[in-house]
C-alpha cells in the first residue's frame, strides 16, 4: 500500500495495483487495509514455506499451512482486539 499525491495505491497479490482517493476513505477504513496489507505481506513471506521441494518435514508443512489458513480467517470487524496467528519457528 502507497499513498501518492492523495491516491492510495493497493496491490494484491500479482494483480494491477487498485487506486482509491484517500479522501475517500475513512480513517477506519485506512486502518483496516492497512491491517490486511500487513496480513497480505505475512502470507506472501510465507509462500515458499509450503512448496514441495522446500525439504521441509511433513509435520513443519502442516504448520505452515495452518498459519497460512489461520491469517486468511482472521476476522476484521474488530481491529482493537485482533488475533493475530503464531508463525510457527
Amino acid at each position: 500500500m502507497v499513498l501518492q499525491n492523495n491516491m492510495l495505491k493497493i496491490q494484491i497479490g500479482n494483480g494491477e495495483p487498485a487506486e482509491l482517493d484517500k479522501s475517500d476513505v475513512s480513517d477506519a477504513e485506512m486502518q483496516t487495509l492497512q491491517i490486511r496489507a500487513e496480513r497480505n505481506n505475512l502470507l506472501a513471506l510465507s509462500d515458499s514455506k509450503v512448496l514441495p521441494d522446500r525439504g521441509l518435514a511433513t509435520s513443519m508443512v502442516t504448520e505452515w499451512k495452518t498459519y497460512r489458513q489461520s491469517l486468511r480467517d482472521m476476522d476484521f470487524s474488530d481491529l482493537d482486539n485482533l488475533t493475530w496467528p503464531t508463525k510457527p519457528e
